[in-house]
């Protein structure tokens, strides 16, 4: 399987809009727009691995997937993801997540209820 096909099957596997899934990979919409609509075909290695990368991570561990979520939407750096003081201080600051991740957060369910709301 080539790098688009490859790349395009693990989008569908996802599930996940546009906008938000920018977000999740720190790409500009743009960007994946092209990638999707096939106007760019020589996809990066690195943008498939994420995307695979994403989808395990979101079938494997829900709850380190909603962390992911928050860190790349916040634009903190990842330690902040497996770091617990860390994380929590993020809600701490009470900002409010961006409506396309708002919407992914209440679609994605985590095992446990640790997570704060």
């Amino acid at each position: 399987m080539d790098n688009q096909a490859e790349f395009k099957s693990y989008l569908e596997r996802l599930g996940i809009e546009q906008p938000a899934l920018c977000i999740l990979l720190g790409v500009q919409r743009s960007t994946l727009n092209k990638w999707v609509n096939g106007t760019v075909t020589a996809i990066p290695a690195i943008a498939t691995t994420a995307v695979k990368m994403l989808w395990f991570i979101k079938e494997s561990d829900p709850e380190l997937f909603q962390r992911w979520m928050m860190i790349q939407d916040f634009g903190v750096p990842a330690e902040y993801a497996t770091n617990e003081k860390a994380y929590e201080f993020l809600h701490v600051l009470k900002r409010e997540l961006s409506p396309p991740i708002k919407k992914l957060r209440a679609q994605v369910v985590p095992r446990s209820d640790k997570l704060p709301r």
